[in-house]
């Protein structure tokens, strides 16, 4: 009997600092991971606010000045860049939040929507030029602009994160 209560606290003890080792391991691990995770997770923050900044209506007209262009052109251009925009950013998903991504993803649609809402309301003889004037006059009206919604609600994420 006194062998059976000694073998019994050995193995309850040796069970007990094994456990207590485990959860020490898995806190390790857990901090180590952080370590590597969260300057990954800002980086995508990051990649997002330059990919909401990029869309804004008078950034994507800067960056893609119209030349000799018609209006169907350069609707195709700009659309084409936000899109490619969109898609180099794509793994960015993977390290924010769903609410975060849908709003990314709301600020491109309606960012699209404004340049074609704009091309909509012009003759095929207007210019590029004529386009860009529009775009800006129909992103002026919006407040908040799709962009700037969206990058409010990152900010708020990383204050609340970080």
């Amino acid at each position: 009997m006194p062998a059976l209560l000694v073998s019994l606290t050995a193995y309850y003890a040796i069970k007990l600092t094994y456990e207590k080792e485990l959860k020490k391991q898995v806190l390790d691990l857990k901090h180590s991971t952080k370590k590597v995770i969260t300057p990954i997770r800002l980086q995508s923050y990051e990649r997002i606010a330059l990919f909401l900044e990029r869309i804004k209506p008078e950034n994507i007209i800067l960056r893609n000045i119209p030349h000799d262009l018609n209006v169907v052109q350069y609707q195709s251009i700009l659309v084409s860049s936000i899109r490619s925009e969109f898609d180099h950013n794509l793994s960015q998903q993977v390290y924010i939040s769903s609410s975060l991504w849908e709003k990314t993803k709301l600020a491109k649609d309606e960012t699209i929507k404004i340049i074609n809402l704009a091309a909509g309301q012009l003759t095929q003889e207007s210019t590029a030029n004529d386009l860009a004037s529009r775009i800006i006059e129909l992103s002026v009206d919006l407040n908040p602009q799709p962009s700037e919604a969206a990058l409010e609600f990152l900010k708020k994420e990383i204050k609340e994160l970080y």
